[in-house]
């Protein structure tokens, strides 16, 4: 990196850190399946399929929700570009945009994202962060840009 160079990282706010998922989900498993023993103790065996059939699909949305945990936008305004990575799940895309041709502008639709134009091409950002957070961003980014 130049040594000239500004960052900002948008990502999403999540609640529950890896380690607080991993806790979250023995928690709910074994409550579930201790109330689902104690039905089976008494006599109601049928709660058991049940119990698994919840704490499976409940592990695909932890998975679902981990997978995401992480996305995230990397901006960094270099002296000569600015580059973009946008990590979502697994995958990550990066952009690199002349500085000289930038055109950065707020979105009109309601979403407002921030659009960073340029005659190579453009990207939307903003997306993990609120409404009032991304204006914040357009406007700390256009003056970073101005300098």
């Amino acid at each position: 990196m130049e040594a000239l160079s500004k960052s900002w990282v948008l990502r999403r706010n999540c609640a529950l850190s890896p380690r607080q998922l991993v806790v979250a989900f023995c928690l709910i498993g074994a409550t579930s399946m201790l109330i689902a023993i104690a039905w089976a103790v008494t006599g109601a065996w049928i709660v058991l399929p049940f119990a698994a059939i919840e704490l499976l699909i409940l592990a695909v949305a932890f998975l679902a929700y981990a997978r995401h945990a992480r996305d995230q936008e990397r901006i960094t305004l270099a002296q000569d570009c600015v580059r973009v990575e946008v990590l979502l799940g697994e995958s990550l895309r990066r952009v690199e945009l002349p500085r000289a041709w930038l055109r950065c502008r707020l979105g009109e639709s309601p979403e407002g994202m921030v659009l960073l134009d340029s005659p190579s091409g453009g990207i939307k950002i903003g997306r993990f962060v609120s409404p009032a957070d991304r204006k914040r961003f357009f406007e700390e980014f256009r003056l970073a840009l101005a300098i």
